[in-house]
C-alpha cells in the first residue's frame, strides 16, 4: 500500500466519522427541538387550562352575585310595597285627624280653592 492508498483511506475513514458525527448532531438537534415542542406545548395547554378555570370560576361567581342582586331587588320591592300601604294608611289617618279637629271647634268660613278642596275632602264623590 502506498502513502495515497493510506491517505485515502484515513480520508475515506475522516469522511465517514465525520458522516456519522453531523448525523448525531442532528439527531440530537432534533430530539431537542421535539421535546422543547413538546414542553412548550405542555405549559401552553395547562395554562389555557388555568385560564378555563379560572373563568369558570368568575362565571359561577358572576351568577351568585347576580342572584343576589336579584333576590335584594324582590325583597326591596316588597318592602317598598308594604312600606306605599303603610305610608298611604298613615296618610289617610292624619287627614281623618285634620278633619276631626275642624270639626271640632265649630264653624268655619273659609272660601276658595282651599275650601272647595276641604269640602271635597268631606263630602263623598256623587258620581
Amino acid at each position: 500500500m502506498s502513502y495515497a492508498d493510506v491517505a485515502l483511506k484515513k480520508a475515506k475513514g475522516d469522511d465517514q466519522v465525520q458522516r456519522v458525527g453531523a448525523q448525531q448532531n442532528a439527531e440530537a438537534l432534533l430530539k431537542n427541538a421535539q421535546v422543547n415542542c413538546q414542553r412548550m406545548k405542555i405549559e401552553a395547554e395547562k395554562s389555557a387550562n388555568v385560564m378555563v378555570k379560572e373563568s369558570e370560576a368568575k362565571l359561577k361567581v358572576s351568577e351568585s352575585q347576580a342572584g343576589s342582586m336579584i333576590a335584594r331587588a324582590e325583597a326591596e320591592a316588597e318592602g317598598a310595597e308594604a312600606l306605599a300601604e303603610k305610608r298611604r294608611y298613615e296618610l289617610e289617618w292624619a287627614r281623618l285627624d285634620v278633619m276631626k279637629k275642624i270639626a271640632q271647634n265649630g264653624r268655619k268660613f273659609i272660601t276658595g280653592d282651599a275650601g272647595e278642596a276641604i269640602l271635597n275632602d268631606l263630602v263623598p264623590d256623587r258620581s
